[in-house]
């Protein structure tokens, strides 16, 4: 009785070191990735942060040329005026006046060729043009055909491919 015992004992042992040691395998494999994952991390944050450190120096450069251009003191003083206006009535300004602020801010950026570009204004008219009966061009087709046009010529002058053409003709013979 006592060897059974001791053999269910040392089976039970065994089984339950079986199971410590595949949780210990699994517990590493999780770690490592863990570990993994951080670096991942950590990298993707440096990258990041030189990216952004990257954009910050490119835009101060452009501020500072933007700053150093030709655009003239005066102008420069003009538009924050007109921007510390504009934010004090609190009213959100209509595309007239924003385009004609850009006009203004931006017109002697333009050389002197150019300098009357923004006045000239798009007209665009539209306008019906009568409508021709519109005969389907299965209809044309045959009637080119009749007057005695080739195959060819109908393709050109329908703009249709000449195969259409063809096998049009064929089943409107029959």
């Amino acid at each position: 009785m006592t060897a059974i015992l001791l053999s269910i004992s040392l089976l039970l042992h065994v089984v339950a070191f079986y199971f410590i040691a595949v949780l210990y395998m699994k517990y590493s494999t999780i770690k490592e990735l863990s570990d993994t994952q951080k670096k991942m991390i950590e990298e993707t944050e440096q990258a990041m942060t030189s990216f952004l450190i990257e954009m910050k120096d490119e835009n101060e450069r452009l501020l500072q040329h933007l700053n150093s251009s030709s655009e003239h003191p005066q102008q420069r003083n003009k538009s924050v005026m007109l921007e510390k206006k504009d934010l004090k009535q609190n009213e959100i300004p209509s595309k007239e006046s924003r385009r004609n602020d850009l006009i203004v801010e931006h017109q002697e950026d333009l050389p002197d060729y150019l300098a009357a570009a923004n006045l000239v204004e798009d007209i665009i008219e539209i306008t019906n043009a009568p409508q021709e009966k519109m005969i389907p061009f299965e209809l044309e087709a045959i009637n080119l055909f009749k007057n005695g046009h080739t195959v060819e010529q109908i393709a050109k002058k329908l703009n249709k491919g000449k195969i259409e053409i063809e096998l049009l003709l064929k089943f409107r013979q029959k």
